[in-house]
């Protein structure tokens, strides 16, 4: 790898981390999305038997929830995961590109900051996480700190916490007021 040309490795790497990120969000975001609307649908079925399923106000838990994923996947969508995954694909293949053109010479060093701010500029940047996400995982020049792989190591490990988390839910409530029905 040649030093000169770092700045443009690094970026790809990081971009190529960053669009990983964004397909696992979609991905989860969309699974949870129809998760908790299976169990919306559910609890509303088992609220119609048992009016008391998850106390005195199961009606108004039921309509609540429905409004709360309402607003979740009008949010979720705004985020347009999968769009911004897309973006940054495009994006680290262009910079391969513009790398490879510069060490094989097609391009001068010259043009390399004009071409380098342009594709900067045309998509969103990644995040630190994905920067040391990838410094972390993949052998690299740059090592990462030990306060950066705890920092990462925290990071990853709430990020996976809060999705169990998230998909256990719906379980844990049914499981939790299940006492509550009577036959």
């Amino acid at each position: 790898m040649s030093q000169k040309f770092d700045d443009i490795w690094f970026t790809y790497k990081a971009r190529i981390a960053a669009e990983l990120r964004l397909k696992n969000n979609d991905i989860h975001s969309q699974v949870l999305l129809v998760w908790y609307a299976i169990a919306a649908l559910v609890i509303a079925i088992v609220g119609l038997k048992y009016k008391d399923f998850l106390g005195p106000d199961t009606d108004l838990y039921t309509a609540t929830l429905s409004i709360v994923l309402l607003i979740i996947s009008m949010l979720i969508t705004a985020r347009d995961y999968r769009g911004r995954a897309i973006s940054m694909r495009t994006n680290h293949i262009a910079l391969k590109l513009l790398y490879d053109e510069l060490n094989i010479g097609n391009i001068t060093p010259q043009e390399k900051p004009k071409i380098y701010s342009k594709l900067l500029s045309e998509c969103e940047n990644h995040s630190s996480y994905d920067d040391r996400y990838f410094r972390i995982f993949s052998p690299t020049s740059r090592i990462p700190s030990y306060y950066e792989k705890i920092v990462e190591f925290i990071e990853i490990s709430i990020r996976w916490l809060c999705i169990f988390i998230l998909y256990f839910l719906p379980i844990l409530i049914v499981i939790l007021n299940f006492h509550k029905i009577k036959f």
